[in-house]
């Protein structure tokens, strides 16, 4: 069993890490919301709409993600890998799109996605957007990635693991993204293994160990919880073994 039991409630405007040891099941748990795999049992509901059906839906309905293996268009320039999830918001609204079009209107809204994929860039430190995106380091992809999320203007933002690879600048480009989701007043669900980044950035952390969720709430007060000191270090479990050995004596 991946996930078991798994619950959470996501307000607008905030920021929730999800952390724990390999195996825990974040990833999978970003893939079940996402709609890149099918739960087994269990709901889901954005804005008070039930969300059901394959990733493609559940884009348009408001969900951008990002993998911890970036997915991008190797042979497109990095200015194109940014535009699709420009592309990708005016999907959200097809019939939209199509009167645009019959319209003659949509040469404006490409000159508007072309300003705000500048805009997306400069925010990240893109600066070769010519660049294809197959001759980048793994960080850069990273940024492309989360540029191309940010691009879709999502209701929810699920980022896993978005800063492995990344230098110092990086980091920083990937947070200013993240705050201006916050700032728009949408969410952001991040997955990342440094667990000190995530608890100075997020509003809540969620731990999950072996599929299950063990601790939901403050970041400071997860730190220091007793759940976290036996999911990655191992204290109660140590402890339990000490007993064992006396006992056994």
């Amino acid at each position: 069993v991946a996930l078991e039991n798994v619950s959470l409630h996501l307000r607008a405007g905030e920021i929730l890490g999800l952390v724990g040891p390999n195996g825990a099941g974040k990833t999978t748990l970003v893939d079940l919301i996402s709609g890149a795999q099918a739960a087994s049992a269990g709901t889901l509901t954005l804005r008070g709409n039930r969300l059901a059906g394959p990733a493609s839906k559940r884009a348009r309905a408001g969900l951008a993600r990002t993998f911890q293996y970036p997915q991008l268009a190797l042979e497109l320039s990095v200015r194109d890998n940014l535009l699709l999830g420009r592309a990708a918001r005016r999907m959200q609204n097809p019939w939209r799109m199509t009167l645009a079009a019959a319209l003659g209107i949509l040469r404006p809204s490409m000159a508007e996605d072309s300003s705000a994929v500048e805009t997306i860039a400069s925010e990240l430190g893109l600066a070769a957007l010519e660049r294809e995106a197959g001759d980048l380091t793994l960080g850069e992809q990273r940024l492309v990635e989360v540029g191309r999320a940010l691009g879709s203007d999502p209701v929810v933002m699920l980022l896993d693991e978005p800063f492995a690879g990344s230098d110092a600048s990086g980091v920083a480009g990937i947070i200013d993204v993240i705050r201006t989701v916050q700032r728009r007043g949408h969410a952001v669900i991040l997955v990342d293994h440094n667990v000190d980044l995530v608890a100075g950035l997020v509003d809540r952390i969620m731990l999950l160990d072996r599929g299950k969720a063990v601790f939901d709430g403050d970041p400071r007060e997860c730190l220091a919880s007793p759940q976290m000191q036996q999911v990655y270090f191992g204290v109660a479990d140590e402890t339990s073994e000490e007993e064992e050995v006396t006992h056994g004596a």
